[in-house]
C-alpha cells in the first residue's frame, strides 16, 4: 500500500536492460559429491535425536577444517568461517565454544576421534572435514560423528574449483542440516531485492547470497525497479519497471540473460507476487480507474479481476496451497489485511491489531501456519508482526528501532527477511521467525523489499 501510494506519484523514463548474470552466477563452476564409506552397520533412524540427552538441545563441535595441503589454506579457511555461520544461523543446534576444543584433543588427523574427549565438552554431534587443493581443484571430505554412538554416520567429498570455496561450503552446511537433523537448510539460497546505490534516482534490483556476500545487479537502466518476486522453480523474476513511464510488469530470465513483459499498457501496475506451482502471477491494477488485484498467467495471458470496490486494494501474496491470497486494502478505512480465495470469494479481514497493515507474507512452513507484515502500532513506526491462523493471535518480532517493513519467509518457514531504518538508511535484515538473531545483510545505499529465493533444485 505505502509503496503504490508513493509510486503513484513518481514517473521513471529510461529503457530497462537486463544484467548479464548468467556468466557471473555459474562462474564458481560446477561442485561434484561423491558419498565416502558409510560404516558396516551405521545407525539408522533418527540417531541425531537419540544421542541427545534429555532436557537439553543437542550440541554440535565444528572444528577448524583440516589443511591437506598449504595451497588450500585460504579456501579452507573460507570453508570453516561460512559453515560455522551457517549452522549458527539456523539456530538448530547449540554449537559448543571453540575454547573448549583444545580440550578434546582437536589432534591434526580429522580421522583419529577421540569420542570421550568430545562427549566431556558437551558434544552429541562431531563434524570433521579435510581440505586440500588438487590439480587446482578444491577437494574437501567431510565427515559427521555421533559421539554417543562412537561412529561416523554421515561421510561426503565436495571436489569443484578454488573460487566456489564459499558455494561448496553453503552446500556442506545444508547437507550437515539434512544428515544430522533431517532439516532443510536455506544455505544455498538468494535473495532478490530494489537498490538505490546507483544513482538516487534509480532503483535497480539486486541479488545476493541469502547472507550478503556477493551482491550484483539484475537490471542496469538507471530507472525505478522495484517489488521483485521469484519464479517457484528460482530461474525467473518478476518486478516493476517504469522503463516505458509507468509501471508495468515484466519477466527476468535469470540464467539465460533475457526479459520479457507480462503486464503493460492500461494503468499502473503494482506488486506481483507468484503462485506456489509457477503458473499464474497475481498483482494490484489501475487498469479498470482503482486499484484492484488481479491475476494472471505467468505470461500475462487470460487476466482477469479478484476484487471490485471503491478502496484501494494492493500487495496479493500466495498462501502455500496455491488456494487463497492475502492482500492490503483499506475498505474499512484504514489499510488492513484480508484474505480471499483464488476467484475472489470468501472474504475475511485477517488483522485487527495495529492501525496500518500492509504487505503480507504467507510462510511456506508446514508446521506453522503464519502471516507476516509490517504493523503500525499506535501510532510509531512499523513493525513486523506475525498472525498464526491457529490461535488467532498476533506476535511482535520487531520492536524499538526505526521503521521495519516489507517481510517475507524463507523457504523453510524459520526465517524472515524484511527493511529496516535502524541504521539511519533502508537496509536488509534478517531474523529468526520468533524474532531473535537479526542480522543486517546489506549496507550500500538504500536497499528495500527483499524477496527470499527457492532452495535451488528443491522448488516444490
Amino acid at each position: 500500500m505505502r509503496h503504490l501510494l508513493r509510486a503513484l506519484v513518481v514517473m521513471g523514463a529510461a529503457f530497462v536492460a537486463l544484467a548479464l548474470l548468467q556468466n557471473r552466477i555459474h562462474s564458481a563452476g560446477l561442485i561434484q559429491e561423491e558419498n565416502l564409506q558409510q560404516p558396516s552397520s551405521p545407525s539408522t533412524g533418527e540417531w541425531y535425536v537419540n544421542i541427545a540427552r534429555p532436557g537439553r538441545p543437542v550440541t554440535m563441535a565444528i572444528p577448524d577444517f583440516e589443511i591437506g595441503t598449504s595451497d588450500a589454506a585460504e579456501a579452507g579457511k573460507s570453508l570453516s568461517e561460512v559453515v560455522w555461520n551457517d549452522m549458527e544461523f539456523a539456530s538448530i543446534y547449540r554449537l559448543v565454544p571453540k575454547r573448549l576444543y583444545s580440550i578434546a584433543g582437536n589432534p591434526a588427523d580429522a580421522r583419529k576421534i577421540d569420542f570421550y574427549q568430545w562427549e566431556s565438552v558437551g558434544a552429541d554431534i562431531l563434524i570433521r572435514a579435510v581440505s586440500e587443493v588438487q590439480r587446482e581443484r578444491l577437494v574437501t571430505e567431510v565427515r559427521i560423528y555421533a559421539v554417543l554412538a562412537q561412529e561416523m554416520v554421515f561421510g561426503k567429498r565436495y571436489d569443484g574449483p578454488l573460487s566456489a570455496a564459499r558455494r561448496m561450503a553453503h552446500r556442506i552446511a545444508d547437507d550437515i542440516l539434512l544428515q544430522a537433523g533431517n532439516y532443510r537448510g536455506i544455505n544455498q539460497t538468494k535473495l532478490a531485492f530494489a537498490s538505490d546505490r546507483r544513482g538516487e534516482q534509480s532503483k535497480e534490483i539486486y541479488l545476493m547470497d541469502y547472507d550478503g556476500f556477493d551482491q550484483k545487479p539484475l537490471t542496469a537502466n538507471k530507472s525505478l525497479n522495484l517489488t521483485p518476486t521469484w519464479s517457484p522453480d528460482g530461474r525467473a523474476l518478476a518486478y516493476i519497471s517504469y522503463r516505458t513511464g509507468q509501471p508495468s510488469l515484466y519477466r527476468a530470465f535469470i540464467y539465460e540473460g533475457r526479459g520479457d513483459t507480462i503486464v503493460s499498457g492500461e494503468g499502473m501496475t503494482f506488486s506481483p507476487a507468484w503462485s506456489p506451482d509457477g503458473k499464474l502471477i497475481a498483482f494490484s491494477s489501475t487498469r479498470d480507474g482503482n486499484s484492484e488485484v488481479y491475476v494472471s498467467n505467468a505470461d500475462g495471458s487470460a487476466m482477469r479481476r479478484l476484487t471490485h470496490h471503491a478502496a484501494i486494494d494492493t500487495s496479493p501474496a500466495w498462501s502455500p496451497t496455491g488456494r487463497e491470497i492475502a492482500f492490503t486494502s483499506d475498505r474499512t478505512g484504514a489499510p488492513q489485511i484480508y484474505a480471499m480465495d483464488t476467484e475472489g470469494l470468501n472474504l475475511r479481514r485477517i488483522s485487527f491489531e495495529g492501525s496500518y497493515n500492509d504487505s503480507a507474507s504467507w510462510s511456506p512452513s508446514r508446521e506453522y501456519s503464519e502471516l507476516c507484515y509490517a504493523s503500525r502500532i499506535e501510532r510509531g513506526p512499523f513493525d513486523i508482526v506475525t498472525y498464526d491462523f491457529q490461535t488467532k493471535q498476533t506476535r511482535q518480532l520487531t520492536t524499538g528501532r526505526g521503521s521495519n517493513e516489507s517481510a517475507d519467509w524463507s523457504p523453510n518457514g524459520l526465517h524472515v527477511v524484511f527493511t529496516s531504518t535502524r541504521t539511519g538508511t533502508s537496509q536488509i535484515f534478517s531474523m529468526n521467525r520468533d524474532g531473535s538473531n537479526p542480522r543486517q545483510v546489506t549496507r550500500e545505499g538504500n536497499n528495500t523489499t527483499p524477496q527470499w529465493g527457492p532452495v535451488p533444485g528443491q522448488e516444490s
